[in-house]
């Protein structure tokens, strides 16, 4: 319609009429262009919010997670070191048993929730997250977890190789162990006292050297726990920025 009636003002020579029409176009093209552009940018921060929120979800239970970890971290290097330095004479047998629970038998392993980011990386979309800040506290992330899971195969790989072997031919492993069921516990029928082994100079050294890789490994854990945190006050402050509050 509106080329038609181009074509007979062009016909006409009404050369106002066409410069008229030639307007009509240009700023209807351009209302288009600006109207396709606010509908991407909305739909872009709506995009973002969406991956902000579910961010912040995954960093507060991977908080706590974490939190736990580190918690327990701090309770086998307190094992570990009573372990390593105190007398024998000086620790109940019960007392023993938790420590060698604790300190030589148990092993875990850090468990984070990174669902929303390793969607983001595995589509290529970090660049949806328009705050640099925030992009940089999950690299940092990142980082912080492949060492620590380092670490972690530091630990199972003595542990396996020295630890348990040690254990297997010098300790009664039922006194660590929690069972379920009294038929069971019936047979934990070892009243050995254990605690001469802390003469045992093997037993020190294994305790002096889980203690070292731990002492890394929590390290890592709380470098890791300051990148959740700048991760948390970024993502508040990107959504305040969107007006997301």
């Amino acid at each position: 319609m509106l080329l038609r009636r181009i074509t007979e003002h062009v016909k006409a020579q009404n050369w106002t009429a066409v410069a008229l029409d030639f307007v009509i176009v240009v700023v209807g093209v351009f209302i288009g262009i600006q109207v396709a552009n606010w509908n991407d940018a909305r739909q872009e921060r709506a995009t973002e919010t969406t991956y902000l929120r579910s961010l912040q979800t995954d960093i507060a239970v991977s908080t706590n997670l974490l939190d736990e970890h580190i918690a327990h971290i701090a309770d086998r290097q307190r094992a570990l070191a009573v372990l390593a330095n105190a007398d024998k004479d000086s620790v109940a047998r019960e007392v023993f048993d938790d420590l060698m629970r604790i300190g030589l038998y148990e092993l875990q392993f850090l468990n984070v929730q990174r669902n929303t980011y390793q969607a983001l990386e595995n589509a290529g979309r970090i660049g949806v997250l328009r705050d640099l800040a925030l992009q940089q506290s999950l690299v940092d992330q990142t980082v912080q977890i492949a060492a620590i899971r380092e670490y972690e195969a530091d630990m199972a790989r003595f542990q396996h190789r020295w630890v348990d072997e040690f254990l297997l031919e010098n300790y009664h492993i039922g006194n660590m162990i929690d069972f379920d069921g009294a038929e069971v516990e019936s047979r934990r029928d070892d009243i050995s006292d254990y605690t001469q082994m802390l003469d045992d100079r093997r037993i020190r050294n294994l305790s002096a050297f889980l203690y070292d890789i731990l002492n890394e490994q929590r390290a890592h854990a709380e470098t890791l726990r300051a990148a959740y945190d700048s991760s948390a006050a970024n993502a508040v402050a990107r959504l305040a920025r969107l007006g997301e509050n």
